[in-house]
């Protein structure tokens, strides 16, 4: 019989240690498919699975790294592809591998139109064409009926500003690893967004957590990102689904609600977000 959810008070404090979390997690950003996977892949998933991971979605980065998502997601139902081209390796000849990447919706239908979006910390060289590759692939969006899955650093007002009429013309998704100030990330659910929280959420230095309880928890989906962004007990380690755990029970410390309503509303927003068919 399943216990029923715990009530949480403002004082007390959930770890990893607890063991009441009931309902199945969505991963809705992790790149379990690169070289850093390569000899433990299928025991990457089991762990996933044993943690309470359903489904963990796999975000594209560019044309090489097709057949490594193909690959894993043949092998392995739980995970789910996202078509689309990063920010980071958006070059002067964009138009070209997006051309690679669009017949794969047909192929290898998605959950998403990913990982793309703006990216102005490594290199503003290509700022234009990154610009012009996030509104075609937006456009790729609303045509196909699909969310985004947003990546953004350095870049919040810029992809806000981008995004926001596509919003108003029904399009859904999520701005991954959410960085940005609190009036940034009212303003993204505002226009119907949801912010992807990961493991940075447990780094006391991250700004994030003076107020990321102040957000609707249902504009709220969880991700881990990996094999980046290792939550503490982990940090410094390579992350993987299995610990999306940990972002829960630290974001039932902030939102003062249990570990399984922390669960149960993200996974509920996620599933709805991406048409995941799950119950």
């Amino acid at each position: 019989m399943e216990k029923p959810a715990l009530s949480l008070s403002r004082n007390k404090k959930y770890t990893s240690k607890n063991t009441d979390i009931h309902v199945h997690l969505i991963d809705t950003h992790c790149h379990v498919f690169g070289p850093q996977f390569s000899e433990d892949v299928s025991l990457v998933f089991n762990r996933a699975k044993s943690a309470g991971v359903q489904n963990s979605l796999l975000p594209n980065i560019d044309s090489e790294s097709i057949a490594l998502i193909c690959a894993v997601v043949e092998n392995e139902k739980s995970a789910k592809p996202m078509w689309g081209l990063h920010p980071c390796h958006v070059f002067s000849n964009w138009k070209e591998e997006l051309s690679k990447i669009e017949p794969l919706f047909e192929t290898h239908p998605a959950v998403a139109v990913g990982e793309i979006g703006l990216d102005f910390y490594w290199s503003k060289e290509f700022k234009s064409e990154q610009k012009e590759a996030l509104e075609f692939q937006l456009n790729w969006a609303l045509a196909k009926n699909l969310p985004v899955s947003l990546h953004t650093r350095d870049a919040n007002p810029e992809a806000i500003e981008i995004v926001k009429p596509f919003a108003e013309k029904g399009l859904k998704g999520v701005f991954h690893c959410f960085s940005g100030s609190f009036e940034e990330g009212m303003e993204i659910i505002d226009f119907g967004f949801c912010l992807g929280i990961g493991g940075n959420i447990t780094y006391k230095k991250n700004p994030v957590r003076d107020f990321i309880g102040r957000f609707p928890i249902g504009s709220i989906v969880l991700e881990t990102d990996a094999p980046y962004l290792a939550p503490v007990p982990y940090r410094g380690k390579r992350n993987e689904p299995a610990y999306l755990v940990e972002v829960v029970y630290e974001l039932a410390n902030h939102f003062s609600l249990s570990p399984d309503e922390i669960s149960k509303t993200t996974s509920k927003t996620a599933i709805s977000l991406f048409n995941l068919g799950l119950s």
